[in-house]
């Protein structure tokens, strides 16, 4: 089974093809610039990199946020015309949950967060024991605080790992506040899209149908709250 991915939700980019559990190709950019642009010209390099045809592509798989309201738009709407077009399903997968798998073998909690701008994180928070992962914190918008009081809390005593853009925002108060942190080197807070494939692959019984995917906003945009 051959599993085309994408991330959009940030600044960053990526796309990563997948074929029977194992990573074929992967490109990312840490500033791919406009997404509308960059997706489906990197998707064809890809393809082509490893003699692929889009119509070989079994299931295409998104990361659907939280993060930014139009990278999303963006990725969703290219997933949807892509399957439709070929008659293929589709998976939404979180991208908090993508992220946190960049330290699945750490040993350690791990807590990703994005810049949600307006005082706040989208944050989850995870524990890894072999191929299981169990969720902690569901994905959230809240401000720091509240997320470093749940961990305290909740990490009873165990070491949590901190990575994503979120820490362009707090990684001093991380340091301050939180018992037994650490932050992640900054090579490993990019969402990379061969995590998205691969969640797409461990749960592929949960894929649906390309009109059945939606974005993950957690909170209104921008726009809405001005209209509403």
């Amino acid at each position: 089974m051959k599993i085309l991915a994408f991330d959009t939700s940030s600044a960053s980019g990526s796309v990563a093809l997948l074929d029977n559990g194992r990573l074929a190709a992967e490109v990312m950019a840490g500033d791919a610039g406009t997404h509308a642009d960059w997706l489906m010209r990197t998707s064809d390099s890809i393809l082509r990199s490893v003699s692929c045809k889009i119509n070989e592509i079994d299931l295409f798989a998104m990361g659907i946020g939280p993060g930014s309201f139009t990278g999303i738009r963006v990725g969703i709407s290219t997933v949807k015309g892509l399957a439709w077009a070929l008659d293929r399903d589709v998976a939404g997968v979180s991208t908090l949950k993508s992220l946190a798998l960049n330290l699945r073998y750490s040993g350690s909690l791990v807590c990703p967060v994005l810049d949600a701008r307006k005082g706040e994180l989208y944050a989850s928070l995870f524990s890894f024991e072999g191929d299981k992962i169990e969720t902690l914190l569901h994905e959230s918008a809240l401000p720091p605080d509240e997320l470093f009081k749940f961990i305290n809390v909740e990490a009873g005593g165990r070491h949590t790992v901190f990575l994503g853009n979120g820490l362009k925002v707090c990684s001093e108060d991380v340091k301050s506040r939180v018992k037994e942190a650490s932050l992640a080197p900054e090579p490993l807070w990019h969402i990379r899209a061969s995590n998205i494939a691969l969640l797409a692959y461990e749960e592929y019984g949960q894929r649906t149908a390309p009109a059945s995917i939606s974005p993950v906003y957690l909170r209104k945009s921008e726009a809405e709250i001005k209209t509403s």
